[in-house]
């Protein structure tokens, strides 16, 4: 018997992690959001459900008093609340406090370097915090560790992905991708971190469609900061993104250069906002402009080069689906692990460091999402 919290479990991601874990029969599913209206109604889209038993507590995530009484009698708390650059850290503060497992789909650079500072004091603890469990992070690091096995002596891996504003709908996915896009970002380069511009050494990516071949170029994101943690021995870790359709790039390179993007405060009036805030706020306000001519689909590739029987190969992921399904999906099936697999100690994770990748890719593949593979290999 397992009881899942799902914090933001009424919102985009959060309600798809929900879904998930009732479709694949979870005992106890804790929907726990500030939106009461919106928790209210998911819970009763499941009253008839007699495999799990699905209800509803109003949270608010800076209030820990309010996380603690959620928290209570759980064995696995799902965060999916967003941006993690404000909300990340307080929440597994609460989780170790109340010495439960905990997974969320962080995707901000800044937020997982924190949270790995603290490696030291949440490894003496009793929970297993496992973060960046979604899309990208999430799939792309479980996929860099299986062609990371399969291979010998691997020496770089290439991640990327591509993001549709018509595939988002909430806020926090738009202000997650002004922060990605602003100032320096971290690569690991020659066996070391290096903190460089945003949205420089672009690379022509080939998605599978409707995606397509995009040009994409270098983001914020933790996969350069996890995978070099878990994966030893590796050289270069790099991760690109970009958005669809194409012009969106431009758009946000612009917004990026004269400093809508950063999180700086603006006089709006008489009102002081953060200019980041702001802009999330307009576009989000004026979403149906940003999704024209964009298709529902978001995508994810990983490169990884080493050698096979001497020879030097390269192994090939891709995928392309709905963001709701390749994050919540991807964040329920790793809560799902750690519950039945008591066997990993207490400590901090990434996706790449405890997820078995036959057991993870198979999941998904029953699912319907389709993992493209190519290996490549050089004749000596």
């Amino acid at each position: 018997m397992a009881k899942f919290v799902v914090l933001g479990g009424a919102g985009d991601m959060g309600s798809a992690v929900v879904n998930d874990l009732v479709n694949s029969s979870a005992d106890e599913v804790l929907i726990a959001d500030i939106n009461e209206a919106r928790g209210s109604a998911l819970v009763s889209k499941y009253k008839d459900c007699e495999r799990s038993r699905v209800s509803f507590v109003r949270v608010d995530v800076l209030d820990s008093s309010s996380l603690k009484s959620a928290f209570a009698g759980s064995d696995v708390v799902i965060n999916t609340v967003g941006p993690f650059y404000k909300f990340e850290k307080g929440i597994i503060s609460a989780a170790l406090g109340a010495s439960i497992d905990y997974v969320d789909i962080c995707d901000d650079h800044d937020a997982t370097r924190a949270v790995f500072e603290e490696k030291g004091k949440i490894d003496g603890g009793k929970s297993r915090i496992l973060v960046g469990m979604g899309w990208t992070p999430g799939i792309t690091n479980v996929l860099a560790r299986s062609a990371y096995l399969e291979l010998e002596n691997v020496t770089d891996i290439d991640i990327a992905w591509s993001g549709s504003a018509a595939d988002a709908a909430g806020i926090a996915v738009i202000s997650h991708v002004f922060h990605v896009v602003t100032g320096d970002v971290p690569v690991f380069l020659d066996g070391r971190i290096e903190n460089i511009p945003a949205r420089q050494m672009r690379k022509e990516i080939e998605f599978p469609d409707p995606v397509g071949k995009l040009e994409t170029y270098v983001v914020g994101h933790p996969e350069p900061l996890t995978v070099p943690l878990f994966l030893k021995g590796l050289k270069n870790v790099i991760l690109r993104g970009a958005l669809t359709p194409v012009w969106q790039n431009h758009l946000v390179s612009q917004f990026a250069d004269v400093g809508l993007t950063e999180d700086k405060q603006i006089r709006v009036g008489n009102a002081s906002v953060s200019a980041r805030d702001f802009l999330s706020s307009f576009v989000h306000e004026t979403m149906d402009q940003f999704k024209a001519g964009g298709a529902e689909v978001s995508g994810f590739y990983v490169e990884a080069r080493g050698k096979r029987n001497g020879s030097n190969a390269v192994i090939r992921y891709s995928g392309a689906d709905r963001m709701f399904k390749l994050t919540g999906w991807s964040a329920s099936i790793g809560a799902q692990y750690l519950a039945a697999n008591r066997n990993h100690k207490p400590g901090l994770y990434a996706p790449e460091g405890i997820i078995d990748p036959g057991f993870f890719i198979k999941e998904l593949t029953s699912r319907g999402i389709r993992i493209h593979k190519s290996v490549t290999v050089e004749e000596s």
